[in-house]
């Protein structure tokens, strides 16, 4: 049985690369993977833009303010205008307007009266060169390589790209993932009451849900429940194999109905992670399968406890996905701070992740122990967002101690629960 540290080391090592590139809408484009580097094609600004609206004038003419000064042209967005402003001399402006040849400054209509219907304007303050303009260029230059290849698309990417006009945008391609939840013990979570020694299925929804949370617009697929049969197990899997990556839940150990581990090895899957010395989670599979056309299948074999394959999940697959997709490797979200709430548990010779709740309190990060009753126990889990991991022959830190914690989703204050004061 290898350490956690070990299996981690193996997944960097065959660290899966993208599928491929392809062209996207950027209206498709969110959460997506950048496939090449995207170089500005023009200045931006275009030209001097005013800042304001307001009056370009020379400042030189400010001087001794407050001025009169001669309106000689009105230029809204979008246009350009073909007048040089002269000595005494200047132009009413709208906000992101060209500034005419020959002004140096824009003066906030705030800081201005109108005279004479508008021909002329009283500039009331003394302004200085350069003021409320953007010149030229500001932003970024012709040529300058803006977004690089392995840039995660987000709403500000997308609108950065836009202006860049790359529409389409090349993307890396994406993995296609097929979810198996294995067990004669399932039913389906809509369907029919569970019999006495039945449970409703919920790690395949759980961790179809955990892959599209990723962001990265994976296409993933239920395949369903799979019982306890050697032929479903054979048929499901040959199904599954027609995409890129394979998640099991449940069936990988070696118990006399695990026949999906069973399947794997009769057909030629090349084992490179089968059990991690880890609380929850030991039962873990992970390998490669030669499927049609030269294709190489990734297979990860998840425990059949709930809490047990969410926490493989988010510490072994997440960066896995990740890969295909093109992200670069990047540390796990693991964060130092403080532990609220009684010490539970003992040392054990396995690393243990204990579910806790992270909330942000007097700016730092606090995390509090959630009751929770073991790997079965997914409602523990739900109230939790991290979780704490103790080290192989260490004890669960006690109340008031720092730890090292691996947040598993945002922090989102509408759902943490209170920090206990009595638990100090």
């Amino acid at each position: 049985m290898m350490t956690k540290d070990e299996a981690l080391d193996i997944l960097r090592a065959h660290r899966p690369k993208p599928l491929g590139v392809e062209t996207v809408p950027l209206g498709a484009a969110v959460g997506r993977v950048l496939a090449e580097d995207c170089v500005a094609d023009r200045d931006q600004p275009p030209f001097h833009r005013s800042a304001m609206d307001g009056y370009a004038c020379r400042a030189e003419d400010l001087e001794g303010a407050p001025v009169v000064l001669e309106v000689v042209d009105v230029i809204a967005a979008g246009e350009m205008s073909s007048r040089v402003l002269g000595p005494g001399a200047c132009a009413k402006i709208m906000t992101g307007a060209p500034v005419p040849t020959g002004a140096d400054v824009v003066v906030m209509v705030e800081k201005t009266e109108t005279l004479e219907e508008g021909r002329r304007v009283r500039i009331l303050e003394e302004v200085p060169s350069g003021r409320n303009i953007a010149p030229r260029g500001q932003d970024y230059r012709e040529g300058e390589a803006i977004l690089r290849v392995g840039r995660r698309l987000r709403p500000l990417e997308l609108g950065m790209l836009a202006s860049l006009g790359k529409d389409p945008v090349a993307v890396h391609a994406l993995p296609r993932v097929t979810v198996l939840a294995t067990g004669d013990e399932l039913v389906p979570p809509g369907g029919p009451a569970p019999g006495p020694s039945q449970i409703r299925e919920s790690n395949g929804v759980m961790l179809t849900a955990q892959v599209a949370a990723l962001g990265l617009g994976i296409p993933v697929r239920h395949g369903g429940i799979v019982p306890d049969d050697p032929a479903a197990v054979r048929a499901a899997l040959e199904d599954a194999l027609h995409g890129d990556v394979v998640i099991l839940s449940g069936g990988v150990s070696m118990g006399d109905f695990d026949y999906v581990h069973r399947e794997l090895h009769r057909r030629g899957l090349e084992v490179l992670i089968e059990k991690v010395a880890i609380k929850p989670g030991k039962p873990l599979l992970y390998g490669r399968l030669a499927a049609d056309g030269g294709r190489v299948v990734e297979v990860f074999g998840l425990p059949g406890n709930p809490v047990s394959s969410f926490a493989t999940f988010e510490i072994f697959v997440r960066p896995h996905l990740e890969a295909f997709c093109g992200l670069p490797e990047r540390e796990p979200p693991v964060f130092r701070m403080e532990i609220r709430g009684a010490s539970s548990g003992k040392a054990i010779p396995r690393t243990q992740h204990l579910p806790v709740n992270v909330r942000q309190r007097d700016g730092r990060l606090v995390a509090e122990r959630v009751t929770w009753h073991g790997s079965g126990d997914l409602r523990g889990m739900a109230e939790a967002n991290g979780l704490l991991v103790v080290e192989a022959g260490a004890s669960p830190p006690v109340d008031g101690e720092e730890a090292w914690v691996h947040l598993v989703e945002p922090i989102d204050p509408s759902r943490c629960l209170p920090v206990s004061d009595e638990a100090r």
